[in-house]
């Protein structure tokens, strides 16, 4: 996944994103219930301890933070803010959306590079203002054919292991082919929410998404 900052211009690729079927035309699910937009998905299949997701092409605005995963997040999170918040070319204000996504790779150790991720509302799908600040940057993302699992509490170190463990687990018992490279985990809570909070760990699919049923 190439900045779009280096892609410039590149108007004419987002609006066959757009045409395609820009995520913000599907129902939003239920455990994404504090923001107003959040990145939806066409759901292809659900076993007993994952579902099996397609997301659209979409555009986001990321930064790479080099610590641990949780300093990452932490530092990721308020970079982005202030993208929002109006530390962008326009000096715009724009909405929180849902989840932060934090990309993690396997092959790295605890402290490595984590891009971490907010998702630009619909109304910026198409021409979004580039950020200011030198360490944020645009980024398109493409069609993802991800297996998911959920989880809820609060999105720790701890937690995405023992999360993405057992999803690798579940997609093994399965037979299911996935990336076993690096995945994502997906926040949709913010931190002043103290019960019912939603996380999620992703792994993106190879040759094709499919479940057992349950």
């Amino acid at each position: 996944m190439m900045p779009l900052r280096m892609l410039q211009p590149m108007a004419p690729v987002l609006v066959l994103v757009l045409v395609w079927g820009a995520w913000g035309e599907r129902e939003k699910p239920e455990f994404c219930s504090e923001a107003t937009e959040c990145f939806t998905f066409d759901l292809i299949c659900k076993s007993s301890d994952y579902e099996a997701r397609l997301y659209p092409p979409s555009v986001w605005v990321s930064t790479c933070v080099n610590s641990t995963y949780t300093a990452a997040k932490v530092t990721g999170f308020w970079r982005l803010f202030r993208y929002i918040q109006g530390r962008n070319q326009l000096g715009v204000k724009i909405p929180m959306t849902a989840p932060v996504l934090t990309r993690v790779d396997e092959a790295a150790g605890e402290t490595q590079e984590y891009p971490v991720s907010f998702l630009l509302p619909a109304a910026w799908q198409g021409n979004p203002p580039l950020p200011t600040e030198p360490t944020v940057y645009l980024q398109q993302f493409p069609m993802l054919p991800v297996y998911v699992r959920s989880f809820g509490g609060w999105l720790t170190d701890a937690g995405r292991r023992t999360h993405i463990q057992a999803l690798d687990a579940s997609l093994g018992r399965d037979a299911r082919p996935f990336d076993r490279s690096w995945h994502y985990s997906a926040g949709y809570n913010s931190p002043m929410k103290l019960f019912d909070r939603h996380n999620e760990v992703w792994r993106l699919a190879q040759g094709g998404l499919g479940c057992t049923p349950e």
